[in-house]
C-alpha cells in the first residue's frame, strides 16, 4: 500500500511517501515560511523525486495534534482535500505518538516535549521493549507546566530520553533537574520527521484497517477561545445585573 503522511503540528513541515510501512521519500523544512507556503511545493517536489503520481496513493495520513493550532488546521485541511479529491481513506495520528519513534529501540523511557507556549509543554511518556512493535504509552498526552513535568519525571528512577521541538531549547533546564538520568537527543533526531509519522500511520492503519473521520486534537483551548469564553462570561454577568 502506497501512502502519504503530512505533519504540520510544529514549525517543521514534515511529509513522507511510504509503502507498506517502508519510507520511500521524505521532506523536511524548518524555515521562516509558513506551512501554507511550503506544503504544496514540497509535495510536488517529493512526488517528482520519488517518481510517484497522486493516482498511485491508496491512503493519506495526517498528524492531528497536539501542537500549533494553525498548523494542525492546515495539515488536516490539506489531507482532507487530497483525500476527497482522490477518493482515498484518511487516518489521523497524534504528534507525540509519532515522536515516540525517535526513540525506537532505546532502553530509556521516551518523553516527547512540544512547545505549548505559556511556559507549558505538550508531553507524554512511552517505553519500547525488545518484544514490542510499537511504543507502549505510559502517560497519556497532556499539557503541563515545565516545572510540573520535570517534577513528575524526577520521581521516576529510570533514565529519560527527551525528543521534540522543546527538547533542545530546554536542554540545560532538563539536565539541571534530572542530572545524568536525562538524555536529550539532538534536533536532527528529535524534531518531527516524515519518517516517524509514516511509521505511526502504518501502525495505526494495521490497527483499524479503515479510514476514519479526522478531527483536531488540541488538548487545551486556543487563546482566541479562552478570550471568547471570558467575554461571554462577562456578557452574561452584565445581563444578569
Amino acid at each position: 500500500m502506497k501512502y502519504l503522511t503530512i505533519d504540520t503540528t510544529t514549525k517543521v513541515s514534515a511529509i513522507a511517501l511510504a509503502e507498506d510501512g517502508k519510507v520511500v521519500a521524505e521532506g523536511f523544512l524548518h524555515t521562516s515560511k509558513t506551512h501554507s507556503e511550503r506544503i504544496m511545493p514540497m509535495l510536488d517536489q517529493l512526488f517528482a523525486a520519488a517518481a510517484w503520481t497522486l493516482s498511485e496513493l491508496e491512503l493519506i495520513g495526517v498528524v492531528r495534534g497536539p501542537g500549533s493550532f494553525t498548523g494542525i488546521r492546515i495539515g488536516i485541511a490539506t489531507a482532507q482535500g487530497l483525500a476527497q479529491v482522490l477518493n482515498l481513506p484518511l487516518t489521523g495520528i497524534l504528534s507525540l505518538d509519532a515522536l515516540a519513534w525517535a526513540g525506537w529501540g532505546r532502553n530509556e523511557d521516551i518523553v516527547p516535549i512540544l512547545d505549548a507556549r505559556k511556559n507549558e509543554w505538550y508531553t507524554a511518556r512511552y517505553r519500547w521493549t525488545a518484544e514490542s512493535t510499537f511504543a507502549e504509552c505510559l502517560m497519556t498526552p497532556q499539557a503541563l507546566s515545565i516545572s510540573e513535568c520535570l517534577e513528575q519525571l524526577k520521581e521516576l528512577e529510570q533514565r529519560i530520553c527527551f525528543v521534540g521541538d522543546a527538547a533542545g531549547k530546554a536542554k540545560q533546564e532538563i539536565e539541571a533537574a534530572l542530572g545524568d538520568r536525562a538524555i536529550v537527543l539532538p534536533d536532527y533526531l528529535s524534531l518531527p520527521r516524515g519518517a516517524y509519522a509514516a511509521q505511526e500511520v502504518w501502525r495505526r492503519w494495521q490497527e483499524i484497517g479503515a479510514g476514519e473521520k479526522v478531527e483536531p486534537y488540541y488538548i487545551r483551548f486556543s487563546e482566541a477561545e479562552v478570550n471568547w469564553a471570558k467575554k461571554e462570561r462577562a456578557r452574561k454577568g452584565e445581563n444578569h445585573e
